[in-house]
């Protein structure tokens, strides 16, 4: 095959989608990019022919050093994937259920058995990724980088959906505007100050101005960290599902020197197509995942449709994400914005964070921003002797040997805690070590059954 430069014409996406894929993705992204043009060729949508899309796919590939693997696989599968794409014929192509749709994974050509010239190449690998227990407690990985509790990170990837009207903008110019200025939002605390950039492609820009300007009035200052983007300021602004749109956001990132979240605002105004298919979003995905890695938080904002229960389209949308929130309405005659903000999926969620994760309703009144906490469990009745060691966990607490909890909460380990109980007479550790630890496993029980306390691992605390 002759090297041809890549094409400049309509092909030229590609290599910016390539760009973004992370380094051991490229061959299938580019893969993926491939059985799309031949989708588009069998429907007509170039006028170049067969054979010279299939010199520009090629000379992509060799652009993007795709053919200049150390194994003979890349070059063997481009080629494969090339020919297959190009052949034009009016025999039917199987397909994984979905006509048109290219199918997720790398194929294995059917005819591997019995043509050795399409047997599937061997891949020899060189060096393994951490795969034993052991490799994985040696790693030495980054801890999160909070932003808003422990809900949110610099890798976070939230999808935010709610009904028109409901307050979805305001929450999200409110949410980045505190945590812009480094103070607390609702019941979620702030680590620090980070800078975020709100990208609108729904509001008129009259609108937005007023909506940053009343917020600021409600934080009480005007963080220099906060930037706000209109899509109406950019001339032929293009989606975010479009090489154009996402290089541009890009470089926008760079020459703001960097951006720790960004919050989409919305689906629907920023990414172009059917939001029922699933292509938009696949299109955006490897971009969204190379954000990631830049340690770019992400909030995205969906509308629902008809069933106001869920976010509009497909659901494959939610798999990438880390948290999926919903919001839904609750009526108060004094306000229009009031809503109960729930996290129908959080991958972070643990015992000691869960306090971040509750439901919690939201209302806007009186150009302020209020909150329940929906977790309002009563607490159950328990034996006297349970009691008694309760009130010893509570001493614990007080005191200085205690771990601290998103919330302020105070947690205390269960080996000081059964000291106390100890101290009390409530167990007896040094003459009966095996009876006190059955009895203080039971009082833990029943005052996790009662509501009373929560538990994670050897931590304690009160509810």
């Amino acid at each position: 095959m002759n090297r041809l430069a890549p094409s400049a014409g309509p092909l030229a996406f590609i290599s910016p989608v390539i760009e973004f894929a992370e380094p051991g993705d490229k061959l299938k992204t580019f893969v993926d990019q491939v059985r799309v043009v031949g989708i588009l060729l069998r429907k007509g949508r170039f006028n170049s022919d067969a054979e010279m899309v299939k010199r520009e796919l090629w000379g992509i590939a060799q652009a993007n050093g795709l053919t200049d693997e150390p194994d003979s696989f890349a070059e063997e599968m481009v080629e494969y994937e090339i020919d297959k794409a190009t052949a034009i014929d009016d025999e039917p192509r199987a397909t994984n259920g979905h006509d048109d749709e290219p199918p997720p994974q790398i194929e294995i050509p059917e005819s591997a058995g019995a043509d050795p010239d399409h047997a599937p190449p061997q891949i020899e690998i060189t060096s393994l990724p951490p795969l034993t227990i052991n490799d994985w407690i040696a790693r030495d990985l980054p801890q999160p980088d909070f932003l808003s509790g422990h809900w949110l990170t610099t890798t976070s990837r939230v999808l935010l959906s709610a009904t028109t009207g409901l307050g979805k903008s305001n929450l999200g110019i409110a949410l980045g505007m505190r945590i812009a200025a480094g103070v607390n939002f609702l019941h979620w605390d702030n680590e620090r100050a980070a800078k975020v950039l709100f990208i609108d492609g729904e509001m008129s820009r009259r609108l937005l101005r007023q909506r940053i300007i009343d917020e600021a009035g409600r934080v009480g200052q005007k963080p220099g960290n906060f930037h706000a983007l209109s899509s109406e300021d950019i001339p032929d602004f293009k989606a975010l599902n479009t090489a154009e749109g996402q290089l541009w956001i890009s470089a926008l990132i760079r020459r703001l020197g960097g951006i720790d979240l960004i919050i989409f605002d919305n689906i629907m105004s920023l990414i172009s197509g059917d939001m029922k298919d699933e292509e938009p979003w696949q299109q955006t995905l490897p971009w969204v995942r190379w954000l990631t890695r830049q340690a770019v938080g992400q909030i995205w904002i969906h509308h629902t449709g008809h069933d106001e229960t869920r976010s509009y389209g497909t659901k494959t949308r939610e798999w990438q994400m880390d948290t999926v929130i919903h919001l839904d309405v609750v009526k108060r005659d004094e306000t229009d914005i009031s809503f109960c903000l729930q996290f129908k999926k959080a991958r972070e969620r643990t015992p000691a964070t869960r306090f971040d994760f509750q439901d919690v309703k939201i209302a806007l009144i009186d150009d302020r921003w209020e909150y329940e906490l929906t977790d309002t469990r009563r607490p159950g009745k328990v034996p006297p002797q349970t009691e008694k060691a309760l009130d010893a966990l509570m001493n614990v607490l007080a005191g200085d040997q205690v771990v601290m909890l998103p919330g302020s909460r105070r947690a205390a380990h269960r080996d000081h805690w059964a000291a106390e109980c100890n101290a009390r007479g409530l167990i007896d550790i040094k003459r009966k070590e095996k009876s006190a630890t059955t009895i203080f496993n039971r009082f833990r029980r029943e005052l996790v059954a009662a509501n009373r306390i929560a538990c994670d691992g050897d931590l304690q605390w009160m509810l």
